[in-house]
């Protein structure tokens, strides 16, 4: 008899789901979450592994109640205990989430979630395209991760728009950050290319200068060097006139002169 009232509870769920619509304002959708949750609730206590799992899914994301880590992992231990490996999957993930990733501890399920998203198991995939999204036991890749939860989107088997939105955030984010990066070494890069030539333009400046101020110092050095010379050889020739004077006036030449004077 559990077993049919639980068939029926779920069946109704179902109905509820489908014919829900579209039109349905904020507040119905949040209803109809807390609906959801409270059947979730109920066939959870019941025994129900799905239902342990969908619980524990909706306490870990916040749909339908507020978000609450420590009631998900309660109910993925108990869908795990019960056999459901994607509940054990989820709560090695948030044991990984909350404390870091262990290479000796985590990595048969890393192996694990990858051979089955490989498998194409849709709560593998969308586990594994957190993980890249987050960097969890692998490198970090945004693509890789919205590729995954693309791929999870077109199954058809869980609501992903949420997350692929938020990585398509951070992507455009990323993006957008490196073109500022770009324009930024592009500025640096002109401003340093024109300091060169600045500096180069002040070298070649201060060279050619140097070379004028040399130039103008040998000229005035040589000139220099001329006045001395001619003022040396005007010496010489006074001196020479001198000599001359009075080697006429030692020899008679001048001797009438001499009496003149006297």
């Amino acid at each position: 008899m559990k077993q049919i009232k639980i068939f029926i509870v779920t069946f109704l769920l179902t109905i509820t789901c489908i014919t829900f619509p579209i039109t349905a304002g904020a507040d119905e959708l949040v209803s109809q979450s807390s609906n959801i949750f409270k059947f979730q609730q109920k066939l959870a206590m019941n025994g129900n592994v799905h239902a342990q799992y969908k619980l524990a899914s909706m306490y870990e994301t916040g749909d339908g109640v507020t978000a609450d880590i420590k009631q998900a992992k309660h109910w993925y231990s108990r869908a795990a205990e019960a056999g459901s490996k994607p509940a054990m999957h989820r709560s090695t993930y948030l044991e990984a989430k909350e404390k870091g990733f262990d290479p000796a501890k985590d990595a048969d399920w890393l192996n694990s979630v990858k051979t089955e998203a490989g498998a194409h198991k849709a709560e593998a995939m969308f586990l594994l395209g957190q993980l890249y999204g987050e960097g969890i036991g692998v490198k970090k890749d945004l693509l890789k991760s919205l590729e995954l939860l693309k791929q999870v989107r077109i199954l058809g088997v869980a609501n992903v728009d949420k997350q692929i939105a938020f990585i398509q955030n951070e992507i455009d984010q990323q993006n957008k950050s490196e073109q500022r990066k770009k324009v930024v070494r592009s500025k640096e890069n002109l401003r340093l290319k024109q300091a060169s030539e600045t500096q180069l333009a002040t070298q070649q400046a201060d060279t050619e200068q140097q070379a004028k101020q040399k130039a103008e110092a040998e000229k005035l050095a040589q000139a220099e060097k001329i006045r001395r010379y001619e003022k040396a050889m005007m010496q010489l020739k006074m001196e020479q006139q001198l000599i001359d004077r009075q080697q006429e006036w030692a020899s008679g030449g001048d001797v009438a002169s001499a009496d003149d004077e006297i």
